[in-house]
């Protein structure tokens, strides 16, 4: 090992699901002279090592049954305190598409290594990652004492210690990115939009920026020109998943039901079966009052999975909300066979009944729901309220 090691006295963690490799990669990492090296086999393991132990650099597969690496990096990012450790994803060659680079672009990966790897390889890439980090370290330095400025409102220096960041790293989009955000907060909108429009000069791949230039349009009413730069940001990283909702909306309000769906299952398509996607849709539809397409999304939920009583639930919503009460009551009838003695589903069915009209057999499904669950508030307070009690 050289005594100017790279890795020389920084912590890592190796997040890798394969014993073998794992053990591999933590043997190579010592003895490139790292000052610790600690493991994990899935995400909340290494979850639980973020937030109790000091770590200076990931090195995570990228996708394996218990550990979704993007997910592991999005979750580092959004920390305040972890968010500037270095992290590195691991995957085998053609193992993750352009769709899967551009997502882990869009949450500051700091590098990408192709199994099997070997101790040079990861010394060089530990290398060019502290290089990297190293030229970003002043403007990075500028970035935050702008953001502190601004939250206590000191508007001048933040604009001065943004100024500074652009000088010193003009050809970096993070800067750009991060000067439009806290432009945006100090209420100096064209200014925001200038630096997302640079951002977009620097790197023309730069989702972030197309889709904040994109809200701020849809603010000011422009809602053509925001959908394009959305579309944009999309077809440049379309696994995020915020954004395909947004585009979904958009599409929908348009009457372009089917580009919809197709753009909301793109946001959905790390859920963990075909059931739990047209279920994940189902909520995304009655939260913007769709009922009429959540009632079909829960539809083939169920026919995937016909004992979920979760989705017999929220199918009954769908129907009520379109007031569809005899097609919820049947619903929920239906899920009583799956679930004999769920006290929320007796509720659920009661509510269906008393809005239809059927007030008696509503009574009759409460105090079925109150003998199954004698604390349950809701159902005793609309039994008080249909008897008179």
């Amino acid at each position: 090992m050289n005594a100017d090691s790279a890795s020389q006295n920084l912590r890592f963690l190796v997040v890798e699901g394969q014993n073998d490799l794992r053990r591999a990669i933590v043997g190579m990492l010592k003895g490139l002279g790292a000052g610790a090296v600690l493991n994990a086999t899935t995400d909340e393991e290494a979850k639980e090592i973020l937030i109790r132990q000091p770590v200076d650099f990931v090195l995570c597969d990228w996708k394996a049954p218990e550990i979704n690496g993007v997910q592991l990096l999005y979750f580092v990012r959004q920390s305040p305190i972890l968010h500037p450790i270095a992290f590195l994803l691991m995957s085998r060659k053609g193992q993750m598409e352009p769709e899967d680079i551009a997502e882990a672009s869009e949450n500051d990966v700091d590098g990408l290594l192709v199994k099997p790897v070997n101790q040079q390889e990861i010394e060089t890439k530990i290398k060019e990652i502290g290089k990297s980090r190293a030229d970003m370290m002043e403007p990075n330095i500028a970035l935050a004492r702008a953001a502190a400025f601004t939250d206590i409102g000191a508007f001048d220096e933040a604009e001065a210690e943004l100024q500074t960041a652009q000088q010193k790293k003009p050809d970096a989009s993070r800067v750009w990115v991060k000067s439009g955000e806290l432009y945006e907060e100090m209420g100096k909108e064209e200014k925001a939009k200038t630096a997302y429009k640079e951002a977009t000069k620097v790197d023309d791949d730069c989702a972030k920026a197309y889709d904040n230039l994109s809200t701020m349009l849809e603010k000011e009413g422009k809602k053509d020109e925001a959908f394009e730069l959305l579309r944009k940001a999309s077809q440049i990283s379309p696994r995020n998943r915020d954004r395909q909702f947004r585009i979904s909306k958009a599409l929908l309000e348009k009457g372009n039901e089917d580009e919809a769906r197709i753009a909301l299952h793109k946001a959905l398509s790390n859920e963990a079966s075909d059931a739990a996607r047209s279920a994940a849709a189902a909520e995304f539809f009655l939260s913007i009052g769709r009922a009429d397409m959540a009632e079909a999304e829960y539809a083939f939920a169920l026919e995937a999975d016909p004992e979920n009583v979760h989705y017999f639930n929220r199918l009954g919503i769908a129907f009520r909300r379109q007031k569809k009460f005899k097609e919820a009551i049947e619903n929920y009838r239906k899920a009583l066979v799956v679930a004999k003695n769920d006290p929320v589903i007796f509720y659920n069915l009661a509510l269906a009944l008393a809005e239809n009209g059927e007030i008696q057999q509503s009574v009759g499904s409460l105090r079925r729901a109150m003998v199954l669950d004698p604390h349950f508030k809701e159902a005793e307070n609309l039994l008080k309220k249909l008897t008179g009690g």
